[in-house]
């Protein structure tokens, strides 16, 4: 197993942040003193917390492409949801530009105490 070098993470989270409009929480989590552990601040969405993890590979990316190019066949776009038995809930996994583009089909000027008011365009 090779090593990620730090520089690698570092610039993928401040991509990351950049495709959400924020940027990338300097030093490391709760040590940043701006009051998140989230790898992502001053983001156009700020209900979101935002974990960004590297590795070699992720099972769940193996499984997704299989379904990307079933859903690429029927002009779709590819969402894949996981649930561990016997967890309370599922996760969802998709390319980060199709869920930019669902969140863009939103009215998300509307965020007020924590809480966001969502209306379809």
């Amino acid at each position: 197993m090779s090593a990620t070098s730090k520089r690698a993470w570092q610039k993928l989270e401040q991509r990351v942040c950049a495709k959400f409009g924020g940027r990338r929480t300097p030093l490391s989590g709760s040590n940043s003193q701006h009051g998140t552990s989230a790898d992502c601040i001053e983001t156009v969405f700020p209900w979101l917390y935002i974990e960004i993890k590297l590795r070699a590979s992720f099972l769940h990316h193996s499984i997704f492409k299989l379904a990307a190019k079933a859903a690429e066949k029927e002009g779709k776009t590819p969402i894949l949801v996981t649930h561990v038995k016997n967890e309370e809930s599922e996760l969802v996994t998709l390319r980060i530009e199709d869920f930019l583009n669902i969140l863009k089909g939103y009215d998300l000027a509307t965020y007020v105490d924590n809480s966001i008011k969502v209306k379809k365009k």
